[in-house]
């Protein structure tokens, strides 16, 4: 036997030893996932652990080193450091149910698809998906399904999947979610999957906040879908269970609005535009736009809004 034993480094997010204990957790390797909590050690008590937690805030003014050192779940000690990400960790952890995913046998049979909640009757749901050019070296495509009403995350697919693929997914995984409506993100290859959608699909493709079907992926495309997703994630109204899609979450950056060089951010994209599907299915198919506001002292900030449009 062989056991791997580590403290966690935040500064190292994706270093080997938590590649090999994600896919631990995931059942992609052949190795078993164990996590020890700080209170696994005798004669740590709460009291002791609100202390280590007060100083550690008061000298850092985060928790980061509190979660690296004494980590009450292996999401605290997998989450990179969050004094410069764009959602903080704990929002996230707040939000986050883990839950083992399944294939029930009714739903589209692809390769890859984790489900967390059935179809309901009566329930809408949105789809966001982050398409990707689909061959060997690119990076994944991802998609994720959100109730509209309660923000819960129902299933997930990413892989390297071209543009065409990716888009008949959705149709499929649409199709099983009740008709769900579907937010592709526009860039290069997400013309391709809006092409595909129009032309094969009877799904719905949502407008965004220029008013076009999709989500325009430029600087203010992107600032107004992870300001979306950051509200969800500060409001509670939304919930997580993809372990995976967590970790990516939590390492966007508050500069680049993109996860680290030598990282993914598929699944988080394709959950923060799951995220302004919502909103613009709960207006009916409006386009999700902003506005600017007068702040304090004078200066502005934008606001996020929903302006019906006709579809």
């Amino acid at each position: 036997s062989m056991v791997l034993l580590s403290t966690s480094d935040k500064t190292s997010p994706a270093s080997p030893f938590k590649s090999v204990y994600r896919a631990a957790v995931a059942g992609a390797n052949e190795w078993f996932a164990l996590f020890l909590p700080w209170h696994a050690r005798p004669g740590r008590s709460v009291t002791w652990y609100k202390a280590q937690e007060r100083d550690t805030e008061a000298n850092t003014g985060s928790l980061d080193d509190l979660h690296q050192e004494y980590p009450a779940s292996d999401v605290e000690a997998l989450a990179p450091r969050s004094l410069d990400k764009r959602i903080p960790s704990i929002w996230l952890t707040n939000c986050y149910v883990k839950m083992t995913g399944y294939l029930p046998e009714d739903a589209p049979s692809i390769p890859g698809l984790i489900v967390y909640r059935e179809p309901q009757p009566g329930h809408k749901y949105v789809i966001g998906v982050d398409p990707a050019e689909g061959n060997p070296t690119s990076d994944d495509s991802a998609l994720t399904v959100t109730d509209v009403d309660s923000g819960e995350e129902c299933a997930v697919l990413s892989g390297k999947y071209q543009p065409s693929v990716i888009a008949g997914h959705a149709d499929s995984i649409g199709i099983y979610y009740n008709k769900a409506d579907v937010m592709p993100e526009r860039n290069n290859h997400g013309h391709a999957v809006i092409m595909w959608m129009d032309e094969h699909s009877d799904l719905r493709v949502l407008k965004g906040h220029d008013g076009k079907p999709g989500w325009m992926s430029s600087n203010l495309g992107k600032t107004l879908l992870y300001n979306a997703a950051a509200d969800a994630f500060r409001d509670g109204a939304t919930t997580l269970h993809s372990f995976q899609t967590y970790t990516q979450l939590a390492s966007i950056e508050g500069a680049t609005l993109r996860a680290p060089q030598g990282q993914f951010d598929d699944r988080a994209d394709s959950y923060a535009l799951a995220e302004v599907a919502r909103a613009a299915s709960q207006a009916g198919g409006a386009k999700v736009s902003q506005s600017k506001v007068s702040g304090r002292g004078g200066s502005s900030m934008v606001r996020r809004s929903v302006r019906h449009v006709r579809q």
